[in-house]
């Protein structure tokens, strides 16, 4: 099955809005450029209406960038380095749009095959309010955490207490930490308390390995343009992972690997289940699902294996707006922690609870 200009312009139009209100008018820049080719220009648009998947879901729109952006610094085309401004260039769309455009149109096979890698941010901003969240779940059961990560990418996000993370004047991780996150909160005070790391684990559908430079050059690619502080974020995070103990994350969905995961607890730890920007590429269904699976062990959770799933994902109201929301057993408690940008900016620390 293969999509229409239509599906195809509907799913860039939705990646553009967020591009726009991430502040990216490179990106914004190179999106409409792209839209504006779609039934025009025959080869562009067969390689966009020729890919078998939902647009949104399979981020087609990030990846042809992200693909684009490898092609370039493979060749070390001069146009990606002199308006690229996570490369040292400036950003200036009137010509950046245009040396885009003719580098994507003159080098269409090399891109076709990059684009069959799947979108890999692990933004590591979302560190700040994860890791408040996993301080909650720690003050709240007064025991060790077992961290499991859905959609972990290379564990970057697994890694959290390896960061120093400063909320107003509160701030907890290593004060020497290569990363450091800073300016992320901008309201409320979230628990300081560093938690016990016990174990740490991961899954994801296509896992990369943060100590191997081609997996951390396509950590990069899909860094926007003007997103120099999260090129810094990324670099300092892969310098610690560089130097951690090696994290274990499994190839396989979401749904089977929690359930797997869920049915061994230890006693005297809580199980941390958490995820940020993953269930946008799970269709209706798949989401569903996911949730049945974690809350029938949820279900049955005793006292003494406290079981927490956060979940850091677009509101239902607005995409720009990301909710960290906590479900906690046994006792059943929902709550909405903080509001926030997608990659973990301008966070909103005001715990509520929410309906059961």
């Amino acid at each position: 099955m293969t999509l229409t200009v239509e599906q195809v312009h509907a799913g860039w139009a939705w990646q553009r809005e967020i591009c726009r209100q991430a502040g990216s008018v490179g990106y914004v820049g190179m999106i409409t450029a792209v839209m504006d080719q779609l039934g025009r220009d025959p080869r562009l648009t067969e390689l966009l209406t020729s890919d078998t998947h939902d647009p949104v879901q399979s981020a087609q729109c990030l990846r042809l960038l992200g693909a684009v952006n490898r092609v370039a610094l493979a060749e070390n085309a001069s146009w990606i380095t002199d308006y690229y401004p996570v490369y040292g260039g400036q950003c200036d769309v009137d010509r950046l749009v245009p040396a885009f455009l003719a580098f994507l149109q003159d080098r269409l096979p090399a891109v076709r095959r990059e684009m069959s890698a799947s979108v890999q941010t692990n933004e590591v901003g979302r560190a700040a309010p994860l890791s408040a969240a996993i301080n909650y779940v720690a003050e709240a059961t007064g025991v060790p955490v077992r961290l499991l990560e859905v959609g972990a990418s290379a564990g970057l996000n697994l890694l959290i207490d390896r960061y120093f993370v400063a909320a107003g004047e509160r701030s907890w991780g290593p004060p020497r930490s290569a990363l450091r996150l800073t300016g992320q909160f901008k309201e409320g005070d979230p628990p300081a308390g560093a938690p016990e790391v016990v174990e740490r684990r991961g899954c994801d559908l296509n896992p990369i390995d943060a100590r191997d430079p081609r997996c951390m050059n396509l950590l990069r690619s899909f860094v926007w343009p003007e997103h120099v502080e999260r090129m810094t974020r990324l670099n300092a995070a892969l310098e610690i992972a560089r130097s951690a103990p090696a994290v274990p994350i499994d190839a396989d969905e979401a749904c089977s690997w929690a359930s797997r995961q869920l049915a061994t607890r230890p006693a005297g730890q809580a199980t941390v289940l958490y995820h940020s920007m993953v269930l946008t590429y799970f269709d209706d269904a798949e989401r569903a699902k996911f949730a049945d699976v974690v809350r029938a062990h949820g279900a049955g959770t005793t006292a003494d294996r406290p079981l927490a799933w956060i979940s850091m994902e677009p509101s239902e109201d607005d995409s720009a707006v990301v909710e960290v929301s906590c479900e906690l057993w046994p006792d059943g408690r929902r709550l909405l922690l903080a509001r926030c940008t997608p990659h973990g900016g301008k966070v909103r620390w005001a715990p509520a609870e929410l309906p059961a």
